[in-house]
């Protein structure tokens, strides 16, 4: 799982075949579906979305998507900043439900989904854009029922403050204790937002971390096995070994160039 550190405060376009590993980001995401058929999982929910239908993933949530054989949507990734009248929604409620299968304005939303990716690729002013959204996005959130989120309301600094540092420091012999230290945060505190936030524990994140890093290393790199298990922060061949075929269901030396 990989949390992203997205600049735009609003990106559209239309993606065929998307499929993307477990992620999160500070920013909401809609997916409308114009052909095909997608699955997506939001926060644990899984549902196979078919042309018409939509999902929605409020900020810091994590989502996945996947094409069994053929999609393409319209996907929008937008700040919320943008919509000040959205704001307390996205920061302190979730959706029961992230999907919508039957709309009774399915006309509209398709309307307004697509005047907002035609503004977008014509790069109008921002406010014809952010018009569209805001439609859009009451729409959506008026067939969608909310619950007030338990837990941990603001850690989407957090997360990003965890990933930024990982990502720098994976390769490295880091405890959870001292990922706390060095962050300012109490282990347990961290260790809840891996399992509230991340979906996952520490060590299994930065198991996924190193094995992504070996991969690269492993298709694009003349190092050998051993010095790849070592420079991908591994204390081990065995552990290495272990994990790389727990994730990628194969041997490090199938994968070697």
């Amino acid at each position: 799982m990989v949390y992203q550190n997205r600049n735009e405060h609003l990106f559209v376009k239309v993606t065929d075949n998307n499929n993307y590993p477990a992620h999160m980001h500070r920013q909401v995401e809609i997916f409308y579906v114009l052909d095909g058929e997608i699955e997506i999982t939001i926060a644990g929910q899984k549902k196979l979305l078919k042309k018409g239908m939509l999902s929605i993933a409020f900020p810091n949530v994590v989502h996945e998507t996947h094409t069994p054989e053929h999609s393409s949507a319209v996907m929008i990734i937008f700040s919320h900043t943008l919509l000040s009248d959205f704001a307390a929604e996205f920061d302190t409620q979730s959706p029961q439900s992230p999907f919508i299968a039957d709309m009774p304005d399915a006309n509209m939303i398709g309307s307004m989904v697509d005047g907002l990716l035609r503004s977008t690729q014509k790069n109008t002013d921002i406010r014809i854009s952010k018009g569209y959204l805001y439609v859009l996005t009451a729409m959506i959130l008026s067939q969608v029922p909310l619950a007030r989120q338990e837990g941990l309301y603001d850690s989407g600094g957090i997360c990003q403050d965890i990933s930024n540092y990982l990502n720098q420091h994976f390769t490295e012999e880091l405890s959870l204790t001292q990922l706390a230290c060095a962050l300012g945060y109490s282990k347990y505190h961290i260790s809840h937002i891996f399992k509230e936030k991340f979906g996952c524990s520490y060590s299994d994140f930065l198991k996924r971390l190193r094995a992504e890093h070996a991969m690269g290393l492993l298709t694009h790199s003349e190092l050998s096995v051993t010095e790849i298990c070592f420079a991908s922060g591994f204390s081990s061949l065995r552990s290495f070994y272990r994990a790389f075929h727990e994730i990628y269901g194969a041997s490090p030396r199938s994968m070697a160039r």
